[in-house]
């Protein structure tokens, strides 16, 4: 019996619903099948549907690490596969070597060296060098420019700077400054340091994000760095108040263009989420409270050497942080009728990590004749 061809819709409708690992092995079946790899519309479709991952950094290896819910059952797995890292230089500290995502692709920051444009699915690197080794790497955005179809990639940071007060002293200020990654062009901003971010920032449609507090009136909010107007903004209160000053209030993407946001009582260790209503281009921010988790098995997320990021899929907290006792790289899923941790390595103390898209889109052309 001669096999049955499926219409060329129907086997894209279903190639797109292949996790990433999957979908790379499935491009040597055939030509065609090769070719979606390289199909905008395919690929657009493709990461609408594929759940978040988290990407784990050690000195020498990097993994994409996947949670499987078993739709709803009372064993998770996690499977952890390596995915290729050509980095052109190592981390001279893993403590001081960030890595983010934004808009699909990660960016690994090289403490006094530089910024790898990554996507390990495709195995492309590209390398973009500082004019200024002393440049300090805070978080990655971009612009549009209406003569220029593509988006402009930026990365927020600053420089130590010194300042003459007479001829004989000088004094040390951080001078805020964007570094164009197409261009290499460094440009400073008249913006106070002030404003800057206490922690990580979060990057969502082209902007950064992160949780700060008033010291006069301990209220809490959203900051955001505009990179279209280059300028820092409030953005939002938060539907929640630290009771505590060592309550740990964590900012997440949720469902690609809202926020969640996790608060852990110190004192009782238990934990709230709440999530944004509608996109957060909307006129009105609008919180929900999504969930109230028990205390049980949770760990407390202060003082997290190695950071802390987390996703919310299917009233599902899925978290990467430290052990509570070893400090070993572990992942925790949490819902009302589940604690599960899972270490990743029980030797694996140092470590980098974020929440991240695995995706098939080519690294913008911009960038593809930087030298790497």
């Amino acid at each position: 019996m001669a096999p049955v061809k499926l219409p060329c819709d129907l086997e894209e409708e279903i190639l797109s619903r292949l996790p990433p690992l999957s979908l790379v092995r499935s491009r040597t079946v055939c030509q065609h099948w090769n070719s979606l790899l390289h199909d905008k519309s395919f690929l657009n479709k493709h990461v609408a549907r594929v759940r978040p991952q988290f990407i784990f950094l050690t000195e020498s290896k990097a993994h994409s690490i996947n949670i499987d819910l078993h739709t709803g059952g009372t064993d998770p797995t996690v499977e952890v596969h390596e995915v290729p890292s050509d980095f052109p230089y190592q981390a001279i500290d893993l403590t001081h070597t960030t890595i983010t995502s934004c808009d699909g692709f990660l960016f690994r920051h090289f403490w006094k060296q530089g910024v790898a444009f990554w996507n390990p699915w495709l195995r492309q690197v590209v390398w973009i060098e500082y004019v200024d080794k002393s440049f300090h790497f805070c978080g990655v955005g971009y612009d549009y420019d209406s003569n220029v179809p593509e988006k402009r990639y930026k990365i927020l940071g600053y420089l130590n700077c010194l300042r003459d007060v007479s001829d004989t002293y000088q004094v040390s200020y951080k001078r805020v400054a964007i570094y164009e990654c197409s261009s290499r062009a460094l440009k400073f901003l008249d913006a106070p340091f002030k404003n800057w971010p206490t922690m990580d920032p979060l990057s969502l449609n082209g902007n950064l994000y992160w949780v700060t507090s008033n010291p006069e009136t301990h209220e809490c909010f959203i900051r955001s760095f505009d990179f279209s107007s280059e300028t820092f903004k409030t953005f939002c209160l938060l539907p929640c108040e630290k009771n505590h000053s060592r309550d740990q209030l964590v900012l997440a993407v949720y469902k690609r263009d809202g926020f969640s946001l996790l608060k852990q009582c110190y004192v009782t260790g238990e934990i709230s989420v709440w999530v944004t209503k509608e996109k957060i281009d909307a006129a009105e921010v609008v919180w929900i409270n999504l969930m109230t988790l028990p205390t049980s098995n949770l760990p407390k997320l202060i003082n997290k050497l190695c950071g802390i990021s987390y996703f919310i899929f299917e009233k599902t907290l899925i978290m990467c942080c430290g052990d509570q006792e070893t400090g070993a790289a572990s992942i925790y899923i949490v819902r009302e009728d589940m604690c599960k941790k899972i270490q990743i390595g029980y030797e694996i103390v140092r470590f980098s990590h974020c929440v991240y898209l695995p995706n098939f889109i080519s690294v913008p052309s911009e960038f593809r004749s930087l030298p790497v």
